[in-house]
């Protein structure tokens, strides 16, 4: 399944690059959930050839693609309006909600790491 999912996000990586160079505008939503689905593909190989270490380096990357998803979102929210564009909403509320959803994982680790501190 680690191969088929790699194999799929290139796909969608590929086909991305040839709208964007043939003219056809960037999806804006599309590269930012590439940018948060690379690191869960890469982890998922490493861990399929034992590579533990290196997965788990994958796993931290993941955890900060958000920020940059986040902000390809934003942009693309941006340019459109720039442009008179209407509002899409689906990226809409996931540029609302991942940022949302950044804060409350940062929370949960600061207060995990604050546990664990105080236990030892």
């Amino acid at each position: 399944m680690a191969w088929l999912f790699a194999v799929s996000i290139t796909v969608l990586t590929v086909s991305v690059v040839v709208d964007w160079v043939r003219g056809e505008g960037l999806d804006w939503a599309v590269a930012a959930l590439l940018l948060m689905l690379w690191p869960y593909a890469v982890d998922d190989l490493l861990r399929t050839h034992g590579r533990q270490r290196a997965a788990g380096r994958a796993r931290t990357v993941s955890h900060w693609m958000v920020l940059p998803a986040g902000a390809v979102l934003w942009a693309g929210l941006i340019v459109g309006w720039s442009r008179g564009e209407g509002t899409p909403w689906f990226p809409f509320a996931a540029a609302v909600l991942i940022p949302l959803g950044a804060a409350a994982t940062a929370r949960a680790a600061v207060l995990r790491r604050r546990r664990a501190a105080s236990a030892s």
